[in-house]
């Protein structure tokens, strides 16, 4: 055997439809990085078309099937391997990454909480696995805080069959709905569309956002939650990481792999603050500046309940029976509560070491933060992020855990 018979043949490039219609553009970026990365040829024609490209033949299929019946037939009638980036149409049985819906909804309800909210509000945008999930998680959430759910019809949104044909008539019938329901109001949207629709149809009916109703949308797309005259709030949607997850999945497919038995979940990354949010429905003015003042300042390992207290100008002893009055806990208990959220938060979503954010949120060293975390949780902060999947430990440059 020459030397030419050894050399192994060029490695086949990976061929790979997607798609993708009718979908956020956060997908698209997602599937890209990792055909970059991977040196996969993407073929793009439904992106353009919205086509199904019937005879066409490849490696494998990226998708989101959504409510189209005729992609659902293409995709399960072709031999390449598929993955699926929803749960929209669950009765398709291919491997799937999906959000973490439940806990999208659990986030909302803990942003509307914590400032102060008494009255939320669910509003979906079709009865399918993903808007039941977010409801879930959203009407758990608030349960555990003793605040009370409402919830307006899926069929305000939904087109066809028997959802609204009349634009004008939904916008009337929703603006005369948020105008009649108590009021400070948090108004949790299954995505941005259905937030902004709200941000307008709370203007129709004279009722203003943020004072009277928070809204928080789903999915962080800068491009809408800017572009309206109250920009919005939105819980950061990880778009582009469920869509590289699905590609990594369908590479594994691919090269022969097994697909898993569970649905891969994506974890949300927070939520991005803007104005349709900012606001603190407490009644007492003393209240609302002291949590504002902790929400601003809970990184300086030196504040203190008088900082607190001196910051707002009233006497020590007079801003903690306000907050017993007004939230049912101390102001330290409120300090310590803002300081772990944001713990739990950056364990979740980042894979920054114990340390980093023991520092930046205002506990002098490691230890004290996992005395308090394990006091408040049970377990320590290594082991809250390997139970909720956040980002991979290695040690931290002290030897400490991450």
């Amino acid at each position: 055997m020459n030397e030419f018979d050894r050399m192994e043949a060029p490695k086949k490039q990976k061929s790979v439809l997607l798609a993708l219609t009718d979908t956020h553009h956060g997908f698209y970026v997602g599937a890209a990085r990792f055909a970059r990365e991977n040196g996969w040829h993407l073929v793009t024609d439904m992106v353009y078309t919205g086509s199904v490209p019937l005879g066409w033949q490849g490696d494998g299929i990226l998708s989101f099937v959504g409510n189209r019946d005729d992609l659902a037939e293409f995709v399960l009638g072709n031999p390449a391997p598929v993955v699926e980036i929803s749960l929209v149409r669950d009765d398709i049985d291919v491997p799937r990454v999906a959000a973490d819906n439940e806990r999208i909804g659990q986030l909302a309800a803990a942003h509307f909480v914590e400032r102060g909210f008494r009255h939320c509000l669910w509003v979906p945008f079709r009865d399918d696995v993903p808007n039941r999930e977010r409801r879930a998680g959203f009407r758990a959430g608030l349960a555990d805080a003793g605040v009370s759910f409402r919830e307006l019809p899926t069929s305000h949104w939904e087109q066809g069959g028997d959802g609204w044909q009349d634009w004008a008539a939904r916008r009337r019938i929703v603006s005369e709905e948020l105008a009649r329901l108590p009021k400070p109001l948090a108004v949790f949207c299954y995505n941005d569309c259905v937030a902004a629709d709200i941000v307008a149809a709370c203007d129709q009916a004279g009722v203003t956002v943020p004072d009277e109703v928070a809204v928080l949308g789903v999915d962080n797309d800068a491009m809408l939650c800017e572009s309206i005259n109250t920009p919005l709030s939105s819980v950061r949607h990880d778009l582009e990481g469920m869509a590289y997850e699905a590609a990594a999945l369908l590479d594994r497919l691919m090269d022969g792999g097994e697909a898993p038995a569970e649905i891969l979940r994506v974890p949300p990354k927070g939520i991005a603050k803007r104005r349709s949010t900012d606001i603190l429905a407490v009644g007492d003015g003393r209240v609302a500046r002291a949590l504002r003042f902790i929400w601003d300042h809970y990184g300086r390992n030196t504040l203190s309940v008088g900082d607190v207290a001196d910051a707002v100008g009233v006497n020590r002893r007079v801003l903690e029976k306000a907050f017993r009055r007004e939230l049912g806990r101390g102001v330290n208990q409120e300090l310590v509560r803002t300081r772990l959220r944001v713990v739990v938060q950056r364990l979740e979503t980042t894979d920054e070491s114990i340390t980093d954010i023991a520092s930046m949120t205002g506990y002098t060293r490691p230890n004290h933060l996992f005395r308090t975390f394990r006091a408040h949780f049970g377990m320590s902060p290594r082991e809250y992020r390997a139970s909720a999947g956040g980002g991979n430990p290695r040690p931290d440059a002290d030897g400490g855990e991450r």
